[in-house]
Order: structure tokens, then sequence, then C-alpha cells
């Protein structure tokens, strides 16, 4: 199908011959009008694919029409032409909407590869907009679940912030608790969203590496360093960064992200330039920070920095209530997912979820009920499908043994494999916390990633 172009320009000799030269290459079907009015008619009944205008026309100029029609299309190519090529008025056109601005005599060979040019990008940036547009319902404080008080604080507290793009956010509270889900819901809720949501968690990456991936490298700042690269604080510009876990954030590098913050800009490993990047910093940890500063193991000055705008997020044993709701949402996301009709849960399951500490607290029930939905035969979930919970420790599985109730390891195993299984355990238990896993497993966070690249568990 060919292309719909409108071209209007209130001199019938120039309209006619840009039309005939368009028209040449067979690719495109075109529209001439000499009117403003009607022009803006026709294109309000039937939008274009893209649009010539002339700058200077009675009534009407080129743009007021640019105005008018980036009204109804934020991606409809437009191009204005005039005879009188001044800066002045090309700013003008382009903060109006027009994609280019070009002076007569026309190149028909520049303007031809401009116009092609647009209408190729076009779908991709309507695409984009729809994209951002569903993560705006997605991520919409209104979608974070809950009726506790507490819930309805984080929602007040993501509305608030999210008018404000340049504020620092820090976001408190244990694993499982949704930290990402709120940033997410503060990046789409704001001026932001049409920029990249970067996020990097700090404990996943070793030390020595996160410096690099942050704010990148130039071509042998060392060993490795074949070609430059941006980093991370780049790519988030002019929308939104997101550290989580930044408690496990080496000292030595607490000090650069400190400038960093201050300045906006930064060098890359290895660079002499300065870069200066626009963006919003969001920081998430389940670590206690001020405990930290008194340790001497976080700075003081950074903590001030992040937490211009804090909020605690409530674990999930602290508002029980919710556990319904929760629930509620879960079966609702997996009878899809899964081409299932479970209707509910029975009075015994959810007695018994309710009655559950749940240390991972909203991914650990995600989890649970996912694995529940999968099982489970009838209509309604029992406590036969949610064995993790009501098995105690004393009983195993069949062909196991349980370092704790809720995991067994199979036998058959040998000793390296049997180490990778629980390896994989600490972290999933801890959430990816590289440190809190390695103290839980009691070796060095150096000995722990060294052993995750020996089972294959670097992701």
């Amino acid at each position: 199908m060919k292309s719909r172009i409108f071209v209007l320009d209130d001199d019938p000799v120039f309209g006619k011959l840009l039309a005939a030269n368009l028209g040449r290459a067979g690719e495109f079907s075109i529209e001439k009008f000499e009117n403003p009015r009607v022009f803006l008619d026709a294109a309000a009944v039937d939008l274009p694919d893209a649009v010539f205008t002339d700058l200077n026309m009675p009534e009407i100029d080129g743009i007021e029409v640019t105005r008018r029609l980036r009204e109804q299309s934020a991606h409809l190519p437009i191009f204005v032409i005039t005879a009188y090529a001044e800066i002045e008025t090309a700013v003008e056109a382009l903060k109006a909407g027009a994609n280019d601005y070009l002076s007569k005599p026309i190149n028909i060979t520049e303007l031809t590869a401009h116009l092609r040019r647009a209408l190729r990008e076009r779908p991709l940036k309507e695409e984009a907009e729809s994209a951002r547009e569903a993560k705006k319902v997605e991520f919409s404080a209104d979608r974070i679940l809950g009726g506790d008080p507490r819930i309805q604080e984080v929602r007040d507290f993501v509305k608030g912030v999210a008018g404000v793009p340049s504020a620092t956010v820090l976001l408190l509270g244990e694993s499982g608790t949704g930290k990402n889900l709120v940033a997410q819901a503060i990046h789409y809720s704001g001026a932001r969203a049409p920029g990249r949501f970067v996020e990097v968690n700090c404990s996943a990456v070793p030390g020595q590496l996160l410096e690099a991936e942050l704010f990148g490298y130039m071509r042998g700042a060392f060993t490795d360093a074949k070609e430059s690269k941006r980093g991370l604080v780049e790519l988030a510009h002019g929308g939104t960064l997101f550290l989580d876990e930044i408690g496990d954030l080496p000292i030595e590098l607490q000090s650069k992200l400190l400038n960093f913050l201050e300045s906006r800009r930064f060098r890359r490993l290895g660079g002499t330039e300065e870069i200066s990047v626009d963006l919003r910093l969001i920081t998430a940890t389940n670590r206690n920070l001020e405990a930290m500063v008194a340790a001497g193991t976080f700075r003081q000055d950074l903590f001030y920095r992040v937490q211009v705008a804090s909020q605690i997020l409530p674990p999930l044993r602290e508002i029980p209530a919710d556990i319904v709701v929760f629930c509620r949402h879960f079966l609702e996301e997996f009878n899809r997912e899964f081409r299932k009709d479970i209707r509910g849960i029975s009075k015994d399951a959810m007695d018994l979820l309710r009655a559950w500490e749940w240390p991972g607290n909203v991914r650990e029930l995600r989890n649970v009920l996912e694995r529940a939905c999968i099982f489970c035969q009838g209509e309604e979930i029992s406590v036969q499908e949610i064995p993790l919970l009501s098995r105690p420790a004393s009983e195993p599985g069949p062909g196991s043994f349980v370092f704790e109730a809720a995991y067994p390891i199979p036998k058959g195993l040998t000793l390296a494999e049997a180490e990778g299984e629980y390896i994989r355990y600490a972290l999933a238990a801890y959430d990816g916390n590289v440190q809190r896993a390695a103290e839980s497993l009691g070796i060095s966070r150096k000995n722990l990633w060294e052993k995750r690249k020996k089972h294959g568990l670097m992701e």
C-alpha cells in the first residue's frame, strides 16, 4: 500500500511541482491542498502518513498548521517548507513539532530520503509510545496492591515524588516487599517515563566490575577492554537509574557515586572527558544504612544524599489482612497464564497462609501460589497444594534430606553438586544479596563469587 502524503502550499505551481516529483517514484499517494482550512478539515477526518506544509500562508501559517497536527498525532512526520530560511523561524517550527525545516529550492532527492526515513521510524516510535503507555498503566501508583494504611502511605509517597523528577529516592524494606515495583511506579508515573528505567543490583556484580558497569570504560582502560563502552549511568540519561541493594556498594565506589550525585558528571574508566547526564536516582536496600554508617561501612555523606525522600515498605507479616488481596491477584494472574479456573483457596489453606511468617514477603507468597496453581487439579487450592508451608522440618519429602523445612536437596548428588545447590538456595533465600548469602555460608564475598563462577551460577 502506498503511503498517503498531504502537500499544503498556497502557491499552486510549487504544490503541483512538489507533488509530481514525490509521485514519480510510485511509492507515495499525493493529495494537494492550497487552503489551510480545507487541509486541516481533511486531516481531521483521515490523518495522512506524512505532511509537507508551506510556512507563509494567509490566515493560518505553517507553524499553526504544525501545532494543530501535532495535537492530533505525536508521531506524524511533518515537514515545513519556506522560501525564507531564517534561524528563528526554523527554531519556531521545530518547537511547534515539525520533524524538519526545508528551504526552497527543494532538493527532491534529499527530501525523499528524509520522508522515507520518517515513514520507517514512525511505527517504531508509535510502538515505543504504546509500550510506555502500557507501562504507565501497569506500574501506576494505584496498581500497588493492599488496603492497609501503610500501603496507602506507599501509594501516596509514589504520587508525591513522581511529580518531582529530580528528587533522589531511598526505598527501605526486607527482600520481597516490592521495592523494584515501587521504583518503577515512581519512574512511569512521572515526567521521566519516556526515558529508560535502568536497574542495577549492587550485590550481584563483583565490586571490581561494578564501577565499569556503572560508568563505562574507554578502550584499553584494562586488559579486556577491547572497545569503549557506555555505562548504565549514560544509558539512564533522561530516565531513571535504580540502584538496588545500595548497602552492598563497595566503600571505594561510594565516593565516586557521591561525586556523581553532587555534579551529575563523571568520567569513564580510562577516560579524561567529563560526561554530563540528567537522571533521577532511586536506591533501595534491605539493610540498616544508619547502622552501617555507625560501623564505618557506608559513607555518612552518601547516606544523607540518597535519603532525600525515603519510604519504608512494610513486610507482609505486618499487614496480614492484605494476604487475601495478594492471593486473589495472583490467582487471577496464574489462571490466565496456566489456563486454569481455580476459584479460590480453602479455609485451612488460607489459615496456613495467614499464619506463615513470610521471610520472603510478597515474592515468597507469589512463588508459593504459583506452585500451588501448577499442581492444583480442582477448583480450590487446598493445604495439599502448599506442602512447603505445612511440612514440619522432621518430615522431609521422599528421597530428600532437608537443610530447612522449605528446601529439599535430592539424594545422589556429588559433593560438588550439593555445594552448588546449597549456594543456589542461599542466594535465593537472600534474594540475590551476595553479601548476606556469603555471611550465611560463612565465607567471604570474593570466595562466594568464585564458587558461583565454578558452579555456573553467574547470571
